[in-house]
């Protein structure tokens, strides 16, 4: 990773971001730097609010805002939000690998706590939006405007603030530091894949059961929903873009 920030020769797609060589530091915060950072303290009230304005911080600050901000404000493409074909495969190998390596964890814990793990992991694999949001959205602004080893650091503490009020404080730093660990993963590649729906599933089911949260089938029937809104969401978007946008 280099130091410089000239971009890489060669011409780019339509709608898709010119490429740059990565920054360990950096200070060029812009408009959607602070745009990032509004959508995280909206995001911290509504999941302190409670369920129905979770459910408005997801949808509108969690997927609506970063959708309009990097697919038509700034024009990045998908790549901008993490949803990319580069490093794929390899993505979805090591993503499979920390999967694979977590699951004996998740399945002894659910035992002992003597959760039903089909709904509970179901739930979690359904739950998009929060690496959409952490990583896709609020790690990749930061990365841009400060460098990659600022927002692993953000990330972390950002994850954390976001449930401060909503979970006891000691349950909230570990989960900032269980975001730290997914931002360093993340970092590696800027690709969804390496976290969700192969890893992070499994991870987050760890930390709910941890924290003491465990989700049944009607856990499964809301996380299905707000999926399907997303979708929705990130579609009309795109919809009517005189560029079509690549990966």
């Amino acid at each position: 990773m280099s130091s410089s920030s000239t971009p890489a020769s060669g011409s780019t797609a339509a709608g898709s971001p010119p490429r740059v060589r990565r920054r360990i530091l950096a200070w060029d915060p812009g408009r959607d730097t602070v745009i990032a950072l509004g959508t995280l303290l909206a995001f911290w009230a509504c999941y302190w609010a409670g369920s129905g304005f979770l459910i408005v911080g997801i949808l509108l600050f969690g997927t609506l805002i970063p959708a309009l901000t990097v697919l038509r404000q700034r024009r990045e493409g998908w790549a901008g939000l993490g949803i990319t074909r580069r490093f794929l495969l390899r993505s979805l190998i090591i993503a499979a690998l920390l999967g694979a390596g977590s699951a004996y964890q998740l399945i002894t814990t659910a035992a002992a706590q003597q959760v039903e793990l089909l709904p509970h992991l179901l739930a979690n694999l359904l739950v998009f939006w929060e690496p959409f949001f952490v990583f896709g959205w609020l790690y990749l602004r930061w990365e841009r405007a400060f460098g990659w080893l600022p927002a692993i650091l953000l990330t972390g503490l950002g994850f954390a603030l976001q449930h401060v009020g909503s979970v006891p404080l000691p349950v909230a730093l570990s989960f900032g530091l269980f975001a730290l660990a997914f931002a360093v993963v993340f970092a590696c590649v800027r690709n969804l894949a390496i976290l969700w729906p192969l890893f992070y599933p499994v991870a987050s089911g760890i930390g709910t059961l941890q924290s003491g949260l465990a989700m049944g089938w009607d856990s499964v029937g809301s996380a299905a929903f707000l999926l399907a809104a997303q979708v929705v969401i990130l579609f009309f978007v795109v919809r009517g873009l005189r560029t079509k946008l690549t990966f």
